[in-house]
């Protein structure tokens, strides 16, 4: 058995310490050190778990501080200080905390006493750990609020639970059990939706311990039904509570760089999503609510040129990142009109009347409209909505489904029937389409297996041709024989007018 040096000071001083959330083995062990060396230990009796003071040494005198006045506990240390005796002062979770520990200190400087600090494991870790949650997600919160309902002790003006409430994070509320009335009206009124999850943990970490999740909306009924009536309970409110809305972070994604990992060179760039000669590969991805955007930073993350729009009140929750710009509350319809020629690409993470209600009026024509690709906020669907082969929105959403673990929705009749569209195969290669208006000729002549004869590279043929038999790669159109084809695509090479349709790429 390995054994762990444990150093507490070797000068005389008396012991602030944290005994952790309640369990005997969540003591930190300079904490459990500092027990067994005791000869006072003065412990809040209402809130430290009894069994931890087993670890104490048979001599040790214990005084349980729940009974007695501040006057009183600091004459008992002094007292016992000035024997010579160790003074340990055993506190809940961590000191730190509603430890009410700068009082004590203040006195003891007084006194010229010395005095040491040791941490202990705050009853909001253990409620964390107890419920099997992240405090901060991406897309959802990156801040943690720990702060108390205003009581018999008033809190300072301007941290009043609706007020801090307003910023949306993830607020973990102590020594307010007793009023969850007021507490969930208060956190409505400050903006929390009636929607938001709530977990109330009784005595994290003790035997004891009861879990009640719920709404803001319905956990004061819900506490009711299972008898709740502790004063020590740990309340987590946010919707980090809920898996389903947390997005993935960048530290292990394959294509993020770090100072102890390089990217991954095989990260899928969007810049294949459209090949045409003035392509950039610039992706607006749109989000308008917690839950979209962190489906929407998934996606983001395996993404070479991406920006995130989003409404502004989610600003103060993130992450300042220069991938992420934020219009004003009803400001969605002019960025999404400024946006739509400037980028190649659109992916919307909400519903889909949505989008077709705020594109209609910006649809062009099939030759220069982007690609439009919808999500749901889930990431179950990546649905192709417009331009699918010269926009490239079909690989798109099958890019977005790869991403998000989700199914592509696409319905354009060459893709539904496992054939490569002439003017999706012209986009993939970079070529463009000299005569647009020939694309649904000849992509119709596809579907109905009609001789198509076509003039381009032989590799490229072989590439997504070869198996369809009523498909053949010529090399001189002047040797085909009249009424031999149904049509033809010709690639970069003059051409005479003749009666087949041809599709002219170059």
């Amino acid at each position: 058995m390995v054994k762990i040096k444990i150093n507490i000071s070797s000068n005389h001083k008396i012991i602030f310490a944290g005994a952790g959330p309640g369990a005997p083995d969540l003591i930190t062990l300079r904490c459990k050190r500092a027990i067994e060396e005791a000869d006072l230990i003065i412990y809040a009796g209402s809130l430290v778990n009894p069994e931890i003071l087993s670890y104490a040494g048979k001599g040790c005198k214990i005084v349980d501080s729940a009974i007695i006045s501040l006057g009183e506990i600091i004459e008992i240390m002094r007292k016992s200080y000035e024997s010579g005796e160790k003074v340990l002062r055993l506190h809940t979770g961590d000191p730190a905390i509603y430890g009410a520990i700068a009082e004590q200190m203040t006195e003891l400087d007084k006194l010229k006493i010395p005095y040491e600090v040791i941490p202990g494991v705050s009853s909001i870790f253990a409620s964390a750990a107890a419920l099997k949650t992240e405090l901060t997600a991406p897309g959802v919160s990156q801040t943690v609020i720990l702060t108390r309902q205003t009581g018999r002790t008033p809190v300072p003006h301007g941290q009043e639970i609706a007020n801090l409430a307003k910023h949306g994070a993830t607020m973990a509320v102590f020594l307010s059990s007793g009023d969850v009335k007021s507490l969930t009206g208060e956190l409505i009124r400050g903006g929390y939706p009636v929607s938001t999850p709530v977990a109330v943990v009784y005595r994290a970490s003790w035997k004891e311990e009861k879990i009640t999740k719920g709404t803001l909306e319905n956990i004061e009924g819900r506490l009711k039904k299972s008898g709740f009536a502790g004063r020590q309970a740990m309340i987590i409110v946010g919707d980090v509570l809920d898996k389903a809305k947390c997005g993935k972070s960048l530290l292990y994604d394959a294509g993020f760089t770090h100072g102890y990992r390089r990217a991954r060179k095989n990260r899928i760039g969007v810049s294949e999503i459209r090949s045409n000669g003035d392509y950039k590969g610039d992706m607006a991805v749109y989000a308008i609510t917690a839950e979209g955007i962190g489906t929407a930073i998934k996606l983001m993350s395996r993404m070479e040129h991406g920006t995130l729009f989003a409404p502004e009140r989610f600003k103060r929750n993130s992450i300042k990142n220069s991938k992420m710009k934020f219009f004003n509350e009803g400001g969605f319809d002019e960025t999404l009109s400024e946006n739509w020629n400037k980028y190649n690409g659109h992916i919307f993470i909400m519903a889909t009347g949505i989008v077709v209600r705020k594109i209609s009026k910006l649809i062009g024509s099939k030759t220069s409209d982007p690609a439009v690709v919808v999500c749901d906020q889930k990431g179950n669907y990546a649905i192709s909505l417009l331009s699918g082969h010269i926009g490239g929105a079909n690989r798109l959403a099958k890019f977005a489904a790869e991403v998000l673990g989700g199914q592509a929705v696409v319905t354009t009749a060459t893709d539904v029937q496992d054939l490569m569209a002439f003017d999706e195969m012209a986009a993939i290669e970079g070529w463009k389409v000299v005569n647009p208006k020939m694309i649904k000729v000849l992509n119709s002549m596809l579907l109905k297996g009609k001789r198509i004869g076509l003039m381009i590279p032989n590799d490229i043929f072989n590439k997504y041709y070869s198996s369809k038999k009523n498909l053949s790669c010529i090399k001189n159109s002047d040797k085909v024989r009249p009424g031999s084809l149904n049509g033809m695509v010709i690639f970069g090479k003059q051409f005479k007018s003749c009666r087949t349709p041809v599709l002219l790429l170059k």
